[in-house]
């Protein structure tokens, strides 16, 4: 089968062919119909992630997978042709996270996918059974290859992590692919919005979305104070994880609100400060947020299916155009997710 692989750090992605998985006890094969390419993958790419100086090469990224079940290995019942979406952290099931019902901190995972182990840039690959779940027929390949992550991350962010609460208002850092989508379960939850991104396309988008105001960071903070009677935002989700996005949203909360971290960087140089003052006096909890858990997912899945949020997708490429993607996805080009069609 066709893969595209990770031959060098910092080079472009390489096809090559690789051996046909073979499902072993408890594992589906699924053939991958679509991927999406996420900021992640160009950190994976770059070598630019914790794990990389460890990273066996090559190896194959993509973790936004969704696909269809084409065979069954020993003691797995499930119906053949199903359309799944792979969660791509295979916990352990053992460790005090897993059992505490945090999969997505496992101490020892079996499998990383995309990251540390092969991902969705391959046409199949073999699964866990428990770690795949189901996609309703009326949600298509290409927008479930956003739902793992994009909108998984989007919906942990705000309604696990950031506790949203209805008439709260949230503010959004970043109206990029995560961020779409966590503005929309903000909205549904019944909260007022508002997203702020330096990129006029992608506040466009978040006005299409529903988003009550759209915001260039410089004037955010008087707007912010404006729509709140002073007070600030109840909510902010931080999709950049730059240190002036950190500031940023310390200038958008309120006293007692709470900053959910889901954008991060692995370049020490911008790392944020912390002015420990405002944390500790307005009491302000800042929060991180890391992926979802398949109980979540289910109920993101579910939102979508019943047409309360829809995937955002910027563009559809051929599994060929990996590097193209990857290269837009780098430059910032993308509103949402780019998708990747892999099986022929």
């Amino acid at each position: 089968m066709r893969s595209m692989a990770v031959v060098a750090f910092g080079e472009p992605l390489v096809l090559r062919d690789v051996a046909m998985p073979q499902p072993r006890e408890g594992e589906v094969v699924v053939k991958v119909l679509a991927c999406g390419v996420c900021r992640t993958d160009v950190k994976i790419v770059g070598g630019q992630m914790p794990f990389s100086h460890t990273q066996r090469l090559p190896h194959i990224p993509g973790h936004e997978i969704a696909g269809e079940i084409v065979s069954l290995g020993p003691g797995v019942s499930a119906p053949i042709g199903q359309r799944v979406v792979v969660f791509n952290y295979w916990g352990c099931g053992r460790c005090p996270y897993c059992l505490a019902g945090q999969e997505n901190l496992c101490d020892d995972l079996r499998g990383f996918v995309g990251f540390t182990t092969p991902g969705g840039f391959e046409e199949f690959l073999a699964v866990p059974a428990s770690h795949v779940l189901p996609v309703p027929p009326s949600v298509s390949a290409v927008e479930s290859a956003a739902m793992s992550c994009a909108l998984g991350t989007g919906y942990h962010a705000v309604v696990t992590r950031g506790r949203v609460q209805a008439g709260e208002t949230v503010v959004v850092l970043g109206a990029g692919g995560v961020g779409l989508h966590a503005l929309q379960f903000a909205r549904v939850a019944g909260c007022r919005t508002a997203a702020v991104d330096i990129n006029k396309v992608k506040l466009d988008a978040a006005r299409s979305l529903g988003a009550d105001e759209v915001l260039f960071p410089q004037e955010a903070p008087s707007r912010v104070r404006e729509m709140t009677g002073g007070r600030g935002a109840d909510l902010v989700i931080d999709c950049v994880g730059t240190g002036d996005a950190t500031q940023t949203a310390l200038g958008l909360v309120r006293k007692g609100g709470r900053i959910v971290q889901v954008g991060y960087t692995t370049d020490a140089r911008h790392f944020p400060h912390l002015p420990t003052a405002t944390l500790a006096l307005c009491e302000v909890s800042l929060i991180g947020a890391r992926y979802i858990t398949r109980p979540e997912l289910a109920r993101a899945i579910e939102l979508v299916s019943r047409g309360l949020v829809r995937p955002v997708i910027s563009d559809v490429m051929d599994f060929s155009q990996a590097n193209e993607a990857l290269a837009r996805v780098r430059a910032d080009e993308a509103v949402g997710r780019i998708v990747l069609q892999v099986a022929r």
